[in-house]
């Protein structure tokens, strides 16, 4: 059961949804070992929702790897607030209970294949593990994600497989080789049985809700409502927008609803820059004038707002890592807490970025694809790089944190304070 396969459109309209992502199952297969960039600022992947407020957008980012090709734009009517919260924090509760069974297995799987590796002298392929471990070849995959993560297991070239040389010890028949050997290697390394029964538990009782996985949040009208009932349960929210709609920031300040953080998405130094990255071509939704002078409104507003401000740079090599120095002015007067560069990531429909770009007439699903989308997604080195033009070198703008795994850098911008969230006064 793996958590990140499983989308929930929420409420009877079906406008909000919610998807488990890759940290928060990590989190849970690893004993909280394993977080995402969040956890700077004091989140806890497993105890926290992804969602979204609303599906539909007013725009179709190149880079975005949601399908906004398919995506339904308009609904039929909107669910409550109270209605959408309480179902949100059900499916997460209800979801991660029934993992807990899978997450135990899958730790007991990786102490089997553990234990075969460790008595092999070379290199062996996922069948020979399978057949050795006695598990299925699946569940064999499974278990050496979770390994190779943990930097426990080395995959070679040719897709065969090897304990770290350090961890390898004789072939012959000593402790290294024993299944209690390779039991106290798991829990060393990646997790114990108690922290991942532990950490299930505390996901039973969600302290954070991520507003950004599908379409435009502050498309939902009742945005603030909805922020607001997560407050009153103690939880707090990072809301993640594209920026055209400065008129929802405007209602949640007055109103005393903004989120705990908001990210405000610049996909471009430039407007002719962002009129390119923001268009998709297939199917071609166009953004315009308008939509770059709201995006400039709500950057406007950061510095007023009574809440965290991040300004996120989503970076694609070759479209849109140019001009630093035109970055950093829309930044500086924009002044918001935090400035984070984050990376190209090909997940979900992101491979499409080609096709969006109208750089090929290759169709959906093409294999060839994926291979002409790594083109676009930089390495850590590359963000640190282009990081670093924007900042003058960390001078401007200080380094905070980075994240290699993440490909994210965070900086400050006016925070000079804790990064981590001090949430009975925050949220």
């Amino acid at each position: 059961m793996h958590l990140s396969e499983h989308e929930i459109l929420i409420g009877e309209y079906k406008h909000a949804a919610y998807k488990p992502c890759y940290w928060t199952e990590q989190s849970l297969r690893t004993g909280g070992r394993r977080q995402c960039y969040k956890h700077n600022f004091g989140i806890t992947s497993h105890q926290c929702i992804q969602s979204t407020s609303f599906r539909g957008c007013n725009i179709a980012c190149s880079f975005c790897w949601r399908d906004v090709e398919g995506r339904q734009h308009s609904f039929r009517n909107l669910d409550a607030p109270k209605e959408i919260a309480t179902e949100l924090i059900s499916s997460q509760t209800d979801l991660i209970s029934r993992h807990l069974p899978f997450a135990l297995q899958n730790h007991e799987n990786m102490v089997k294949v553990t234990h075969a590796l460790a008595k092999e002298p070379k290199a062996i392929s996922v069948a020979e593990i399978s057949s050795k471990a006695e598990i299925s070849r699946m569940r064999v995959k499974d278990a050496l994600n979770d390994l190779k993560n943990a930097d426990v297991v080395k995959e070679s070239p040719k897709g065969r497989f090897s304990l770290r040389e350090d961890l390898r010890g004789s072939t012959s028949t000593t402790s290294t080789t024993t299944i209690d050997f390779s039991r106290s290697m798991i829990e060393k390394l990646v997790a114990s049985r108690e922290d991942i029964i532990k950490v299930h538990l505390e996901a039973a009782n969600p302290k954070h809700v991520a507003i950004s996985y599908d379409g435009e949040p502050t498309m939902y009208t009742r945005l603030g409502e909805l922020i607001q009932e997560f407050r009153k349960k103690n939880i707090s929210t990072f809301l993640v927008t594209n920026g055209t709609f400065p008129e929802r920031i405007v209602e949640l300040k007055e109103s005393g609803n903004l989120p705990t953080q908001l990210y405000v998405t610049l996909a471009a130094p430039d407007k002719a820059s962002y009129f390119r990255v923001c268009s998709s071509v297939r199917p071609f939704f166009p953004v315009h004038e308008d939509h770059w002078l709201r995006l400039n409104s709500t950057l406007q507003l950061l510095s007023t707002l009574q809440c965290r401000t991040v300004i996120r740079i989503t970076s694609v090599r070759g479209v849109n890592m140019i001009d630093p120095e035109g970055y950093r002015e829309i930044v500086r007067k924009a002044n918001p807490d935090f400035l984070e560069v984050k990376g190209f990531s090909i997940s979900g429909n992101a491979p499409r970025i080609s096709e969006r770009l109208g750089a090929t007439s290759v169709g959906y699903k093409e294999h060839a694809l994926m291979k002409m989308a790594l083109r676009y997604a930089p390495d850590h080195e590359e963000m640190i790089d282009f990081a670093r033009k924007i900042s003058d070198d960390f001078k401007i703008f200080p380094l905070i944190s980075e994240s290699q795994v993440n490909r994210q850098v965070l900086m400050g911008v006016s925070w000079r304070g804790p990064v981590e969230i001090d949430f009975p006064e925050e949220i």
